[in-house]
């Protein structure tokens, strides 16, 4: 029984994007702290997956500099946004900064694989429309459940293995190869690297994500975000002067970077506050909605019209991270422990 609970919050955990991942984990205190006011949760809910689908956009709307460098500039206007509030936690609240004991390791490496994945996550973006990156990247949910079953030793249930294939399913949809839909025409060769990135993308998150529950609830959220937001600073640079050549972006494009920033690090504490305060499944059911709002910033902002077979194929990934939700809300309502009830 703990060993299917486990898996199940695996299952959850990990259907976002942006490979940027919180430790979750305070779900599990027996007891959630009161709401400043009601539907406190249900809002950073909505707020995480308007914003995680905001930073999207703007990355997709940043056209003078290449991809590695507007992670660059987004992951240090995150690193600056936190340095405050690490120092001062570090100061008066004795957060260590280096984590607790021995998990300094797991932190360096957590930041480099999240990096990673949205390095790989913006090339995708750059190469691919809106929504279809988006919904490529929620396959990283089926890529947490596989290095989950083989790190973690969490077996995932049949239900899994169902919502993973029609996940797979849809992503096949988005993605259209040649060789299963009409050969004849001529693959997008950009389409192909853009898709290629994004199962990159969801393979690193799902990495990401087993990592982070391998830190604990002991490791400090923020600092998560902040050995991220250092590491992509570093590997972004040093990938901009070597792969890339180094620009600056139009004076017309330098908001959408600064906006980038600020979504990219609103979305991480508002999930982390999101989880603090809602269960899993709720959160899971709202985050998915960010599959439908980049869609709809493709067509009303982008005035891109996307594709009966990737509407298609995003209908399926969207209901099936529906359908996960649903079976982990019944099960903590009707058949786990009521939170906060005394024995």
């Amino acid at each position: 029984m703990e060993s299917t609970k486990r898996n199940e919050d695996i299952s959850l955990a990990e259907s976002c994007s942006d490979s940027d991942v919180i430790n979750h984990n305070e779900k599990h205190k027996s007891a959630k702290p009161k709401p400043p006011f009601m539907g406190f949760g249900m809002l950073c809910c909505i707020l995480t997956s308007v914003l995680f689908a905001v930073n999207a956009l703007m990355v997709k709307m940043v056209k003078s500099i290449g991809p590695i460098e507007v992670l660059g500039a987004r992951c240090w206007v995150q690193f600056f946004m936190l340095l405050p509030f690490i120092t001062y936690n570090w100061m008066h609240n004795k957060v260590d900064f280096l984590g607790p004991r021995n998990t300094f390791k797991l932190l360096c490496l957590r930041s480099l694989t999240g990096s990673t994945a949205a390095m790989f996550l913006y090339q995708s973006l750059q190469r691919l429309p809106l929504g279809d990156a988006v919904t490529i990247s929620f396959l990283s949910l089926v890529f947490t459940m596989l290095f989950a079953a083989v790190f973690l030793n969490e077996r995932p249930t049949v239900l899994d293995i169902i919502f993973s294939i029609v996940i797979i399913a849809g992503v096949v949809l988005v993605a259209q190869p040649p060789f299963l839909f009409d050969s004849s025409v001529t693959y997008d060769t950009e389409r192909l690297y853009g898709t290629i990135f994004g199962i990159l993308c969801s393979a690193m998150a799902g990495v990401t994500f087993v990592i982070v529950r391998k830190l604990g609830i002991a490791t400090h959220a923020t600092l998560n975000v902040f050995y991220y937001s250092f590491a992509g600073s570093i590997t972004s640079l040093i990938f901009t002067t070597t792969i890339e050549t180094f620009k600056f972006p139009c004076s017309s494009e330098i908001q959408y970077i600064i906006f980038a920033g600020i979504a990219g690090c609103g979305a991480q504490i508002f999930m982390a506050l999101a989880l603090q305060y809602e269960r899993a499944g709720t959160f899971s059911m709202l985050k998915s909605f960010q599959i439908i709002l980049s869609f709809a910033f493709q067509v009303i902002i982008l005035q891109d019209i996307p594709s009966s077979l990737s509407l298609g194929g995003a209908a399926l990934v969207f209901a099936s991270i529906f359908g996960i939700a649903v079976r982990k809300i019944y099960n903590e309502y009707f058949k786990g422990p009521k939170l906060g009830c005394k024995k």
